[in-house]
Formats: C-alpha cells, sequence, structure tokens
C-alpha cells in the first residue's frame, strides 16, 4: 500500500513487509475543526505514544469542559490511574478518555470495577489493528493489469466516481503527489498531537488505486479517478517499515467521518473486535456510509470486515468477500514514485473504488443497495470470480450502456 506518480516509472521497494497497526481515536471536521480561539482544549497527545496494552478506553456522558474535567480527576482519584488524552466523540454523543492504567497491577479487576462504575459508561483495553498488505519492488511488472481485471476503463465512461468524498482511513496520504494533489480534498491528522508528517507509504498508495488522477498524462489511474479523496491518518510508520496505530486513533478518524458524513469510507486494516470502533461504525452505517474494509488473509474475516453490513474485501478464490485484484498491482509511493503491492488492503481499495463509481451515478443508494449490487456483479474471468465495475453500473441502472459492446 503506497503510492506515488512521476512521468517515469520509478518503481522501489518500500520496506512495509509486513503489516501497519492501527489504533482507535476520536474527531470531527467542519463541525470538529482544530482547536482554535473559543474551543475547548482538549488533553491531546501523540497516538504511537498511547497505543500500549495498559492503556484503557473510557467513553463518558458528555458536559461542558469544567464537568468534564471534574469527572475525570475523580476517576484518576477513585482508580489511581492518569489521563493520558481526551477527545469527544460527537458522532455518537460521549467524550473519550485514554487512561493511563501502567501503575495498576490487575487490569481486568480495574476494569470490572470501572463497569459498575455510573459515571463510566464504557470501559474496554487499547488495542492494535493492521493494515493488511504485503508491499515489494520487484520493478517494472506489467502496469495496472488491475483495472483490465475490473473492466475498470470501460466502466469510466459512464462514471468517475465524481463528487463523492472517499475517507482513506489510514497513513498519511502524500499530498504533493502528482497522481494525487488535485484528488486529495482533505487531510486530517488524528495521530500527532500537532500535525506535521507529510507522506507515508501505506495511505499513499490506497488513496492511489482508489483515486490518482486520470489523463494527467502523469503515472496511474484510479479506479474512480475523479473521487474527492479524504485523507484520515489514524496509522503511523515504524522506523522499521511497519506501522501502528490505536483504538484511540481510529476513533477520532471515524468520528470526524460520521460528522462530516463523508460516504464511502475505507478500512484497510483489520483485527481483534473492538466494541468502541464497532459503535461507531455501526453509526456511520446508519448515517448512510459506505464502509469497506479488508477480510484478511485468514479463513475467517478480520474485524471490521467481519461486522454486518461492512462489505468485506478480499482476493481472487472467492472465499474471502468481494473479490478483487489484490496481487502484484501498482501505486503511487511517496516521493513521487511507484511501488508494487499485495495484500487485501489492496482489494478492499479497488472495492472502494467502485462502490464511489455506483454512488456517482446513484447517490441515493443506500449501503445495502450498494453491497447488493456488487455481489451481483461478481463474473467468472480466466477462471475465477472477479468484480466487474461495468457489471456493478449495469446492476444500479439498468439502462446503462457505457458497458455494452
Amino acid at each position: 500500500m503506497s503510492a506515488r506518480g512521476p512521468s517515469v516509472l520509478a518503481v522501489r521497494a518500500l520496506g512495509l513487509v509486513g503489516a501497519l497497526l492501527l489504533g482507535a481515536a476520536c474527531a470531527p471536521q467542519a463541525q470538529e475543526a482544530a482547536p482554535g480561539a473559543g474551543a475547548p482544549t482538549w488533553r491531546l497527545a501523540d497516538a504511537d505514544s498511547l497505543d500500549r496494552r495498559d492503556h484503557l478506553i473510557l467513553t463518558v456522558a458528555q458536559g461542558d469542559p469544567v464537568a468534564l474535567a471534574a469527572v475525570a480527576a475523580q476517576i484518576e482519584r477513585r482508580y489511581g490511574v492518569r489521563l493520558a488524552a481526551e477527545w469527544p466523540l460527537n458522532s455518537i454523543s460521549v467524550h473519550c478518555l485514554v487512561i493511563d492504567a501502567s501503575g495498576v497491577p490487575d487490569l481486568e479487576d480495574l476494569i470490572d470495577r470501572m463497569r459498575a462504575d455510573a459515571q463510566i459508561r464504557t470501559v474496554q483495553r487499547m488495542q492494535s489493528f493492521q493494515v493488511l498488505a504485503l508491499t515489494y519492488a520487484d520493478p517494472l511488472f506489467p502496469a495496472q493489469t488491475a483495472l483490465a481485471q475490473l473492466n475498470a476503463a470501460r466502466a469510466h465512461q459512464g462514471s468517475t466516481g465524481a463528487g463523492v468524498r472517499v475517507g482513506v482511513v489510514d497513513s498519511a496520504i502524500d499530498a504533493s503527489h502528482s497522481d494525487l494533489s488535485a484528488r486529495l480534498a482533505e487531510a486530517r491528522d488524528f495521530v500527532r498531537a500537532v500535525p506535521g508528517v507529510a507522506a507515508e507509504a501505506h495511505g499513499t498508495a490506497v488513496a492511489s488505486l482508489i483515486g490518482a488522477e486520470a489523463g494527467n498524462a502523469r503515472g496511474m489511474v484510479g479506479v474512480a479517478p475523479q473521487v474527492e479523496l479524504v485523507g484520515l491518518r489514524a496509522c503511523w510508520q515504524r522506523p522499521d517499515g511497519g506501522g501502528a496505530c490505536s483504538s484511540f486513533s481510529l476513533a477520532r478518524a471515524l468520528n470526524f467521518a460520521i460528522l462530516n458524513r463523508i460516504r464511502v469510507l475505507n478500512l484497510s486494516l483489520g483485527g481483534p473486535p473492538d466494541p468502541l470502533l464497532a459503535e461507531l461504525i455501526e453509526t456511520a452505517l446508519a448515517e448512510g456510509a459506505v464502509v469497506v474494509a479488508a477480510w484478511g488473509e485468514q479463513a475467517e474475516p478480520a474485524f471490521p470486515a467481519s461486522m454486518p453490513g461492512v462489505i468485506a474485501a478480499g482476493g481472487t478464490d472467492g472465499r474471502r468477500g468481494l473479490p478483487a485484484p489484490e496481487i502484484d498491482v501498482i501505486s503511487a509511493a511517496p516521493g513521487e514514485a511507484y511501488d508494487y503491492v499485495s495484500g487485501s488492503s489492496v482489494a478492499t481499495a479497488h472495492v472502494a473504488g467502485v462502490a464511489a463509481l455506483l454512488l456517482a451515478v446513484r447517490p441515493e443508494l443506500t449501503s445495502a443497495q450498494i453491497s447488493r449490487a456488487l455481489e451481483a456483479a461478481v463474473v467468472t474471468r480466466d477462471g475465477a470470480p472477479m468484480l466487474d465495475a461495468c457489471e456493478a453500473l449495469r446492476a444500479v441502472n439498468a439502462r446503462h450502456e457505457s458497458c455494452s459492446g
């Protein structure tokens, strides 16, 4: 998962062999602007400093800043813990507290006691997630055979995804990349307390697969090349090339997406079931978002692909969600470069792109209707099942002619 786009194909190794671990967070956009004059000063910390199993995530009832500070202080005194970070999750009408419980010897006992506390709405451990992809750099593989497999270029005669906002919940997208700069409508950082990271491999790759610019005589073409990409950085790249994020960073990104009614959410990640993230995803679905997540590489889907209503994307074996290209797919990479990527994260981005093509034609469609149309558009190609973007367009518009002939 990484993306970049120069006029000369510069294929290089990413070093992201393995998976990016992700975590959860809490925040909004137009309705959740960055702190400024008149805004409450919530305690915030870099998400990578909070990604620890001895940290807990609590939600409490919303209130004014003074009342919430008093509640946090009472929890600190009562349980011998420390408030490490906080953020309002306005999309589900709660306030989120990250608690450092490293000084408590029995965390399970602490969690049980907190669950019996009338002031505390929910409590859970901080959890980690993986971005489900492998990246490597065998140079000059045939470029963008994935688009041909999806029948995407022909589908562009009828839809390019124009006007559809796609939230890429991932690591930082390279906003200066020539294949992405015109398509990246907005970028938010839910990892750093003070935003500053310019670009990371996984988010750049996923964004390019969904919406790399077409017709600019540079690099590659995305599945939906006229979408409005919204970069929601909830993950960070580690020095060893892997990546991580916490329940706190993911929750903040999802909260922002809900409050700002981002229509398609791409979650190229997977991990253990997480109650707070599940509540936010359920809210996103109820508000009309189409949520696409990576199945993973196992027989059973990872969370959140395992959730009802979430569209699970996987490889071409037909046994891991909607089949879409996931092997040796060219993508953009930071620094105006390109890399080849593989994994169910790649399939997820392709499915999210096709969902955006459908919504551009029929914006009134529900997530369930989009899911049914995608399932109906699976064809057999070269002896294996594959999502066909043209068939998906036909499924939502019987008179659609752009893919005929």
